[in-house]
Formats: C-alpha cells, sequence, structure tokens
C-alpha cells in the first residue's frame, strides 16, 4: 500500500462525521466545465480550502462562475483528497491544458445529477432567504465553500434530486 493510499484509508477510518455538503466552484474561462458535465460521469477537483475535511461520501453542489453562475450539478465525493496532478483524460478541459498539472489536493467526484439546460442560478438564489447565504455568494473569490443543512435541505427543495 502506498503511503497516499495508506493516508486516505487513515482519514477514512478517522471521519466519523456524518457525511458534509460542499460548493465546488468553476471557472469556465479557466475550465470547460459545461463540456466536462456532459461527457465525463466523474472529475477531479482542486481543494483549495478544506483540504482536511472533505471525505468520502461527501456531497458537492458543482457551481459555474461568470455571467450565467448558478449550480449546475450535484455529485458525491468518491476517494479522499490526495494531492496530485489532475487525470489525463481532464487536460483537454482546461485552459491552457497544463494548468491541471500542478499537483495539489483533489478529490475525485461522481457526478449524480446535471442540470446543465436548467440550473439554480444566482439571481434565483439571491431571492431566497436562506440561499442567498451560501459562502459562493457571499465571498465568491474561492473554490470549496461548506454548505449548511438548511441550506443542503432548501437546494433539495428546488431541485429534482
Amino acid at each position: 500500500m502506498t503511503n497516499n493510499s495508506q493516508q486516505m484509508t487513515n482519514n477514512s477510518q478517522q471521519n466519523n462525521a456524518l457525511p458534509r455538503v460542499w460548493i465546488f466552484q468553476a471557472n469556465p474561462s479557466k475550465y470547460r466545465i459545461l463540456e466536462a458535465l456532459q461527457e465525463r460521469a466523474e472529475d477531479y477537483w482542486n481543494l483549495n480550502q478544506h483540504a482536511k475535511s472533505v471525505h468520502i461520501g461527501d456531497r458537492v453542489l458543482i457551481w459555474v462562475s461568470g455571467d450565467d453562475a448558478g449550480i449546475y450539478a450535484v455529485g458525491t465525493v468518491i476517494t479522499e483528497p490526495v494531492v496530485r496532478s489532475d487525470a489525463p483524460e481532464a487536460t483537454p478541459y482546461w485552459r491552457p491544458p497544463s494548468s491541471g498539472n500542478p499537483p495539489r489536493p483533489r478529490v475525485l467526484v461522481h457526478f449524480d445529477h446535471i442540470f446543465a439546460d436548467a440550473p439554480l442560478r444566482k439571481p434565483f438564489l439571491m431571492t431566497d432567504p436562506v440561499l442567498q447565504k451560501l459562502g459562493v455568494i457571499s465571498c465568491p473569490r474561492a473554490t470549496n465553500f461548506a454548505v449548511t443543512e438548511e441550506q443542503w435541505q432548501t437546494v433539495q427543495d428546488w431541485l429534482p434530486i
């Protein structure tokens, strides 16, 4: 067993908390996220924040930034965080392709539901008293954001998941 695999196993065994919910934000000017969502069942995600808090079984709301910002997919974390380059098959989605090469903490996320044709867009979310407090709305400069149980329940009320 490699050190990374052993570390992932130890992290998984030490994490007895219930699965958490996160927002992972993608910038379409840096990564062709809409194409990736349509063409890939799973994708590695950078953990620029919360690398020690994200674990297998956590749910992820995929946020696409920009003019049409919003929640475009819901997924599940299927690996423990590990420092690595992005998967070779993801290279063509990066702008430029070499952007996925630097090793950084990442988790693999399986896309359970994709809403590319009908995402929950930011203007709508800002009208909801619970969802307008999402970290990605109030402080959008990060990549990974924790979601409260109340926010997660509200998202589930609005999306067919």
